[in-house]
């Protein structure tokens, strides 16, 4: 059979199909190319489900991809990574998978997100973004990541493997249960552990590290990429929508489960509309700039809520030491508590939101651990606004820049 055919716009034209890197794509009758290569992806989890999908998404030539990890390449990764080698070792994973990326397809733009979920995703991003993967191996990153999602009305694709066993999630907000209506009254207590002040990250609880094989990652992957493909083309009827699919590989069973969404659910809270401030941004404004914005558009004092518990200070009772963190208590471990002149346990400084008479109401929004194009909540008295430091999108490829276009909330999806 000929490689040639005529273009569509110019009959007389012969065109070389051999040579057009997304024909089988364009006479697919279930994708719109047009769709995928200006779709924007992230990816969370840089293993071997998020080798997977980004292979995927790569392929089919999506827009950009942004891929988020805190962790580094490790020669074990090897089996079930593919795009990872031995010289890779100690590098970070999101550095290395866009890089090679690139070299499977030059033309999508690949972001690379190096840190924790709550230090380095800001709300402007993830509202930007067409499909979200998780691909992670904790509950406490998926209950995160979920949180964020439901603020904006984002839909994800969650996907999780063990041995020859696997399962795939769509989570989109007000159709269906969310990520965290499905845990288990003992899944719960596990969080709470983490979530509450007491919280030094128990080792951060991975809850994971579990035991995973190429096959299973492929598997999982394909289907998670399929079904945010299916959200793309809001395909909502065939879609996974707020049922999960579990595959048991050791005896080829497939089967569909479903579960309710709780009206009671703590994570359903949703973000309002969103006020673009292009001339804010994370290194140079402070609550106060907030605040004051605040305040001339309401005549009412506020909070900003940070989103997030931060430790902005800890100090050693016994040395009189003080260190300047502004991190999520999430990410301080039991070792950084520790003084380093006495190894005294040193108290910590927190805060969840900060008012204009705050010492650190003055300070950069990075120094509070703050990510770039954050959206954050100001409470007054009676209203709540909700403001995204837009002058950050200057720090991101044009990819991310080049429209205002963000996921539609929920009511429209609908």
């Amino acid at each position: 059979m000929s490689n040639q055919s005529f273009s569509p716009k110019d009959p007389l034209r012969l065109v070389d199909r051999s040579k057009d890197r997304y024909y089988s794509i364009a006479i697919s009758s279930v994708w719109e190319l047009g769709k995928l290569r200006s779709a924007r992806a992230l990816v969370v989890g840089a293993g071997a489900l998020g080798n997977e999908v980004c292979k995927n998404l790569a392929m089919m030539g999506v827009k950009m991809i942004a891929v988020l990890d805190r962790d580094t390449v490790e020669i074990a990764n090897l089996t079930r990574s593919a795009f990872f080698r031995e010289a890779d070792h100690g590098r970070f994973k999101a550095e290395v998978l866009c890089e090679r990326l690139k070299e499977l397809n030059p033309d999508i733009t690949a972001i690379p997100l190096v840190g924790d979920l709550n230090e380095v995703l800001g709300l402007g991003l993830l509202r930007r973004m067409d499909m979200v993967f998780s691909c992670l191996d904790s509950r406490f990153a998926r209950w995160s990541l979920n949180r964020k999602c439901e603020k904006l009305g984002v839909p994800w694709v969650d996907g999780a493997m063990e041995n020859l066993l696997g399962e795939v999630a769509v989570y989109v907000p007000d159709q269906g249960p969310c990520y965290e209506c499905t845990l288990t009254p003992v899944e719960h207590e596990l969080l709470a552990q983490v979530v509450s002040c007491k919280g030094i990250v128990v080792t951060n609880l991975a809850l994971g590290k579990v035991p995973t094989t190429s096959t299973m990652g492929s598997i999982v992957a394909a289907v998670q990429v399929q079904e945010a493909v299916k959200l793309l083309h809001r395909d909502f009827a065939n879609a996974l929508v707020g049922k999960r699919l579990v595959v048991n590989a050791n005896i080829n069973d497939f089967y569909i489960t479903g579960a309710d969404r709780k009206p009671d659910c703590m994570a359903h809270a949703r973000y309002g509309a969103v006020t673009e401030l292009e001339t804010l941004s994370v290194e140079k404004a402070s609550a106060r700039d907030l605040l004051k914005r605040f305040r001339q558009e309401t005549g009412q004092d506020g909070a900003v809520s940070l989103g997030r518990e931060i430790v902005f200070e800890l100090r050693c009772g016994k040395c009189g030491i003080a260190e300047r963190l502004g991190r999520p208590i999430y990410v301080i471990h039991e070792e950084q508590m520790r003084c380093s002149q006495c190894g005294s346990v040193r108290q910590r400084g927190m805060t969840h939101s900060v008012s204009s008479d705050d010492p650190w109401a003055e300070w950069p929004l990075s120094r509070l651990g703050i990510p770039r194009l954050e959206v954050l909540e100001v409470q007054g008295a009676d209203s709540s606004a909700f403001y995204e430091l837009t002058g950050d999108l200057t720090s991101f490829p044009s990819a991310v820049r080049g429209s205002n276009e963000v996921t539609p909330q929920v009511e429209i999806l609908r």
